[in-house]
């Protein structure tokens, strides 16, 4: 919804004040879409900052951990230190957000209709992305793997593990 708010700008109050306050999905689709991206930006960041399993494989590799102790305590720091970073930027976030709507629909009280539609409307299609997102690396590992030789299609299922970062 923040970033919905965001993406509200002079142009987009001009059309709607222009179709006399009726919401047009086909207007509001780049904003929908910038929105979609920045919040798949925004969640990379929050992935990278709350995801701790690969340092407890770490953990789990280690053989010896009285051996390791020093290791296993820059592990642990580290961790803690990622998750310290995601509690406040999400903190912080949802400040912001909260901040940022609320002066949204006070100053605009007119298009609180638009902008609950607008919201609904990305997080549909916020919801329908990762299908789309995940039917290509499967159709791409499909093609490589039906290949006889192993060697010609490596770069397609190269490109299958890529594409789910974004």
């Amino acid at each position: 919804m923040a970033l919905n708010v965001i993406f509200f700008t002079d142009d987009s109050m001009h059309k709607v004040y222009k179709n006399y306050g009726k919401y047009d999905f086909v207007q509001q689709i780049p904003q929908i879409i910038y929105s979609i991206i920045v919040s798949q930006v925004l969640e990379v960041i929050l992935c990278f900052l709350s995801l701790t399993d690969k340092h407890f494989y770490k953990i789990k590799a280690m053989k010896n951990i009285q051996k390791n102790i020093e290791i296993l305590f820059k592990i642990l720091r580290c961790v803690k230190i990622k998750l310290i970073g995601f509690y406040l930027f999400t903190f912080v976030l949802f400040l912001g957000y909260w901040y940022l709507i609320t002066a949204f629909c006070a100053v605009y009280q007119n298009t609180q209709i638009i902008f609950i539609k607008d919201s609904i409307s990305s997080f549909l299609l916020g919801l329908l992305y990762p299908f789309v997102l995940y039917l290509f690396p499967s159709f791409f590992r499909i093609i490589a793997l039906c290949d006889k030789t192993k060697k010609r299609l490596k770069i397609i299922y190269g490109i299958s593990d890529i594409i789910p970062i974004f």
